[in-house]
């Protein structure tokens, strides 16, 4: 991959071996316009990978996760987000970092649909890979499309793998996702994290 920005929520919610994610230059709102989601607070857990992931509020309306791995000895991974509503839907603006080729550090967000079920239930799903590289290349969204030479096969069924970057302003971000098909856009369905309820710890 051209840019390897460091993966987004760990294996168990991004789901790495089957696809990369989109980034973003900008975010779907600015911190300004944006509110903490209290609903988020506490301890989940996903039943398949087994793994924590620990949402606690920074200064809002910035929150923060920590995914605490369910294998001994795993790096701990922490994401600092906030959360934006556009019409009846609820995201969160992941802040990712990396380096890019020369080693300078970068700063970009990766976009997730969420709803949380009576209060027990988190389902969340990631912005479509394929979706914004059409896009892109639609001219529909401002953006690159980056892809290897020999790329990666991913999905089902298989195809090339690429990288995509979005550029747009947030004003032109939100105003496609306002008027898009979010559960064509919003795609790539994570594994279900269940709330732990305080006597389960």
């Amino acid at each position: 991959m051209k840019t390897p920005f460091v993966p987004i929520l760990g294996f168990a919610l991004c789901l790495l071996l089957s696809s990369c994610i989109v980034t973003s230059e900008n975010p779907l709102s600015t911190p300004a316009n944006a509110e903490a989601d209290p609903k988020l607070l506490g301890d989940w857990y996903g039943k398949k990978e087994q793994n924590l992931f620990r949402f606690t509020m920074r200064k809002s309306p910035w929150m923060h996760v920590d995914i605490i791995s369910s294998k001994p000895g795993d790096k701990m991974d922490s994401y600092d987000f906030y959360p934006t509503t556009i019409g009846n839907n609820n995201y969160l603006n992941v802040v990712i970092t990396g380096k890019d080729d020369d080693g300078k550090p970068t700063k970009a967000y990766t976009f997730i649909r969420y709803t949380i079920s009576h209060g027990r239930a988190l389902q969340m799903w990631k912005i479509s890979q394929d979706v914004t590289a059409a896009a892109v290349k639609a001219g529909k969204l401002k953006g690159t499309v980056h892809q290897d030479k020999s790329p990666m096969m991913v999905g089902t069924p298989p195809r090339p793998d690429v990288d995509v970057s979005l550029t747009g302003s947030t004003a032109s971000l939100a105003k496609y996702v306002r008027n898009a098909d979010v559960s064509t856009l919003f795609s790539d369905k994570m594994e279900p994290l269940y709330r732990v309820n305080p006597s389960e710890k």
